[in-house]
């Protein structure tokens, strides 16, 4: 009895601490979301842009934008049109950009095409705090 109590408090424990990811070049990047300060809040452009850190420390936004890669000769609108996308641009031959509703966890999607076979890269569009000097 006592170690299932134990086993469950610590399953609890991590699924309270889980956290947003995403793949960058095979590497898994952990993130917690943080509140935004007012002073920053009022310079944003655009308030669907939500801030996370990694665990190094370095401030990020996601909106609701992928960069995706497609693994060479492949068709990569076809193998995208799989996938509920609103809206898809292309930037070379075989990068895009694409966009989700704004209802859906942008990592869970990210995450649902790197699984992809012909997926090479898929990451939320970062955006960078700029500080000024």
């Amino acid at each position: 009895m006592k170690k299932q109590i134990i086993i469950s408090f610590l399953g609890l424990t991590m699924w309270v601490n889980a956290s947003e990811f995403y793949y960058s070049n095979g590497n898994k990047i952990e993130l917690n979301q943080v509140e935004v300060s007012q002073t920053l809040g009022s310079r944003m452009l655009n308030s669907r842009t939500k801030y996370y850190k990694t665990a190094t420390g370095k401030s990020i936004g996601v909106r609701d934008d992928i960069l995706v890669e497609c693994v060479a000769n492949k068709d990569c609108q076809g193998v995208l049109s799989k996938y509920e996308i609103t809206e898809i641009s292309q930037l070379t031959d075989s990068i895009y950009i694409v966009k989700i509703a704004s209802d859906k966890n942008i990592f869970e999607f990210a995450q649902k095409l790197y699984a992809d076979t012909n997926i090479k890269l898929a990451h939320p569009n970062l955006r960078k705090i700029r500080n000024r000097r």
